[in-house]
């Protein structure tokens, strides 16, 4: 019966790894039951999800998919998987989920990056890291918007700019007269 149960694991895995195009593994020691639910909710927050694994059984089920993509070939061979592991998987926009992940990371030091694959590339967790403290798609978006937009600012203020001191002046002259 437990063969059943691990061979039903390494097929849930693998669905994992061929619908979620974006996810990394996190190596957790002597992380605490209670701060790893707390990641698990901050993460829901941002369409990420955290699930626990066998490195084994991730091992069989990376082995399965390996044959239909040779991304997953170059992670069996650059990677080996030592320590717990946690299979964080990402939505479409996976900025988020990682800032998050990053973010956490800083108060809980027990956790920590192992590697991932992002928008089909394999990155080493220092990577992960600094991808993690970019700014995310809707802050550049942001500041590119504000950008654009400044020189218009300018312009408009550079024009009232005389008109409103004119005005301030003959302001103070009328109330300097009475």
């Amino acid at each position: 019966m437990v063969a059943q149960k691990k061979i039903l694991q390494v097929k849930t895995l693998s669905e994992i790894i061929n619908q979620k195009e974006n996810f990394l593994l996190i190596k957790f020691e002597k992380t605490t039951h209670q701060a790893l639910e707390t990641l698990r909710k901050e993460l829901k927050k941002t369409n990420t999800n955290l699930k626990v694994i066998k490195n084994t059984l991730f091992e069989k089920a990376v082995n399965i998919n390996s044959k239909k993509n040779l991304l997953l070939k170059n992670l069996e061979k650059n990677f080996p998987l030592k320590d717990t592991s946690a299979l964080v998987t990402f939505d479409k926009d996976w900025s988020e989920g990682l800032k998050t992940l990053f973010n956490f990371f800083k108060k809980e030091k027990t956790l920590s990056f192992k590697f991932g694959i992002i928008d089909k590339n394999i990155y080493q967790s220092s990577d992960l890291e600094k991808i993690a403290q970019l700014p995310g798609k809707n802050e550049l978006l942001g500041k590119i918007i504000s950008s654009l937009k400044a020189p218009a600012n300018r312009i408009v203020y550079a024009l009232k700019y005389n008109t409103n001191k004119l005005v301030y002046i003959l302001k103070e002259k009328s109330k300097v007269k009475n």
